[in-house]
């Protein structure tokens, strides 16, 4: 290390510019000896070796189960236009004319998907009543994907959706707080 750099990196600034050495390229025996000298052994340095996870695809296809039937959709909403055109049942309508949030779309999903796990293929949602029970907090479906992804039922064009989260303010910089007190002052 120079200048107290880490190898490789470089400064500049109005005072000059420096730059730390590069660092040496290592080979297999330099990170073997590195690693003896760290206690470990070289095949706990190859990524086959036991401890390595394998790291999953964030590219996994989504899984979402009809709120119906059977049937299973690579998205939230192919499954919602599933249940309005084979089932004649409108979750976003129930959503909108309801306003339900997070918590009261979720209650209302576990309350359908326990009515139709026990026989009840239509169930009534004519009143939110029927799904306001904290016992529809508690999933049905275990890794039910579709209360994995809520969110997705949102509308984006209606900013009233209470599923739409409002943008976070933009906090003022140093320079902008700096210039309101010399205003106010």
């Amino acid at each position: 290390m120079q200048n107290g750099l880490p190898a490789g990196w470089r400064v500049s600034n109005s005072g000059g510019s420096w730059q730390a050495a590069a660092a040496p390229d290592r080979d297999d025996e330099d990170a073997a000896e590195i690693g003896a000298e760290e206690g470990l052994e070289p095949e706990d340095l190859r990524p086959d070796s036991p401890g390595w996870e394998d790291v999953e695809e964030e590219n996994e296809e989504l899984q979402v189960k009809s709120l119906l039937d059977e049937q299973v959709f690579p998205s939230v909403r192919a499954m919602v236009e599933h249940c309005k055109a084979q089932h004649g049942f409108d979750l976003d309508s129930i959503r909108k004319t309801n306003v339900l949030d997070f918590y009261s779309t979720l209650r209302l999903i576990n309350y359908i998907r326990s009515q139709v796990a026990s026989g009840n293929t239509k169930p009534d949602c004519s009143s939110p009543s029927a799904w306001m029970d904290d016992k529809y907090m508690q999933p049905v479906l275990e890794d039910d994907a579709l209360l994995y992804s809520i969110d997705d039922l949102a509308d984006p064009n209606d900013p009233e959706d209470p599923l739409i989260e409002p943008p976070e303010p933009e906090q003022p910089t140093e320079g902008q707080k700096t210039l309101v007190q010399r205003a106010l002052s």
